[in-house]
């Protein structure tokens, strides 16, 4: 059993975490360093959460332990995430401890956000299993690079 509760300021080292293990590496490739959360064009999906106008989300937990996080930021102009579509529309993070993955809590949280802030954009890897998720929450594709795909929820 979890609750879901809105993230706050002090979340963001579990964001940070979150943030690492949103990254979807292949299956049969080495994990990113831990070092990729200090790059730029990862860390400001993250850092100073609650700092930023438009700041949103929600955190998962059961007692005593988070267990997974969903918020949104919005990234503009020459700070553009690898979701961007346009000035107005926040970037979505998502992650779930892979321990708990399966049962429900990405959508849960997902479906959360979703009431709050119903556009939203991402980026995911093709390749990677969430994206059946995405498409069932009404994230539909709208552009392709190599492996990579930007998909948008209207609301």
């Amino acid at each position: 059993m979890y609750t879901i509760r809105p993230a706050a300021r002090i979340d963001e080292p579990f964001l940070v975490e979150m943030l690492y293990k949103a990254l979807f590496v292949p299956p049969g490739h080495e994990p990113f360093p831990r070092s990729v959360l200090d790059a730029p064009e990862i860390a400001h999906y993250a850092v100073d959460f609650g700092l930023h106008a438009g700041d949103a989300g929600f955190v998962a937990k059961t007692t005593g332990e988070k267990i997974g996080a969903a918020w949104v930021r919005l990234l503009q102009g020459d700070d553009r995430g690898y979701g961007y579509v346009d000035d107005d529309t926040p970037e979505l993070t998502i992650a779930v401890k892979p321990e708990w993955r399966g049962r429900g809590v990405g959508t849960a949280l997902a479906n959360r956000l979703i009431e709050v802030i119903p556009r939203i954009s991402l980026s995911s890897d093709a390749r990677n299993p969430a994206v059946r998720l995405y498409a069932r929450l009404g994230f539909e594709p709208i552009a392709h690079s190599g492996t990579s795909i930007t998909m948008l929820r209207r609301g």
